[in-house]
């Protein structure tokens, strides 16, 4: 794949790693040492909330670990580990000699061409985040969304962050999917220069296999293209990876997440 628009992916992940840090009141994002390090309001080890992605190749993998466990050891929490396939095969090695808890897989995947429409249902409304209750709607979808995967509900509250916060950022835009006024399903996008990328899609169990997550990620795809971006990326989830194959994302890298324990 064109290296160029594999770095534009990988730049947006670590974007939307400190975008999501802006929506957090009272959190801390430190770039410094070739490494981003977010640790959030709360002492779970979580993506987007205590968590950390080396920006600079060239600082070892047990450098990375050693600076990662002096930060957060010193706020007594642990935290997770970003670790791609393609440029941190050390950290990946060093991750499993050291015993660390693989929380999981997510294919980073991207398109380079919006979607020529979307179709939406009669019985369907599409409203983009314009107000603080979009925000809380999203998040109450992806409670319910998520616990597939064994997420805490809280980390999902926490994740979003204040809603004004969110919506007074410049590079986010969401949409919301209703049905009778019931928020079912969600998606959202994150911009970066010439890249953008989808997060946070969800719909609620009781409408799953209905369409309307790839209604979302259509949209959320198509907002993506709005600024002229060459592409648009995400990083997929178990359940969204076939969905996203057959959208026309195409697979590019690998993304690994390792969970540290705090100090015992």
């Amino acid at each position: 794949m064109d290296s160029y628009l594999h770095r534009l992916a990988d730049a947006n992940l670590v974007e939307s790693i400190r975008e999501h840090a802006r929506w957090q009141f009272g959190c801390e994002c430190v770039e410094e040492d070739g490494l981003l390090i977010l640790a959030g309001t709360t002492r779970l080890p979580f993506p987007f909330l205590n968590c950390l992605i080396r920006v600079d190749p060239s600082v070892s993998a047990q450098r990375v670990l050693d600076q990662a466990r002096d930060f957060f050891w010193a706020r007594s929490r642990g935290f997770v580990l970003f670790v791609r396939a393609s440029q941190d095969q050390d950290l990946d090695s060093l991750c499993q000699k050291n015993g660390l808890e693989h929380l999981g897989n997510a294919p980073c995947m991207l398109v380079t061409e919006p979607f020529e429409s979307v179709d939406i249902p009669d019985d369907i409304r599409v409203e983009r985040f314009t107000a603080e209750r979009h925000v809380r709607d999203a998040i109450s979808i992806n409670r319910e969304a998520y616990q597939v995967y064994g997420f805490d509900p809280q980390a999902i509250d926490l994740v979003y962050g204040e809603p004004s916060r969110l919506l007074s950022s410049a590079n986010v835009t969401g949409y919301i999917l209703y049905r009778e006024n019931m928020p079912i399903s969600t998606a959202l996008t994150i911009f970066s220069g010439k890249g953008a990328g989808i997060y946070w899609v969800g719909t609620v169990p009781a409408a799953k296999r209905t369409g309307l997550g790839t209604i979302a990620t259509r949209l959320a795809t198509n907002e993506g293209f709005q600024d002229d971006a060459s592409m648009v990326t995400l990083q997929a989830s178990p359940h969204g990876e076939p969905v996203y194959l057959r959208l026309g994302y195409k697979a590019f890298d690998s993304l690994r997440f390792y969970v540290h324990p705090e100090p015992s």
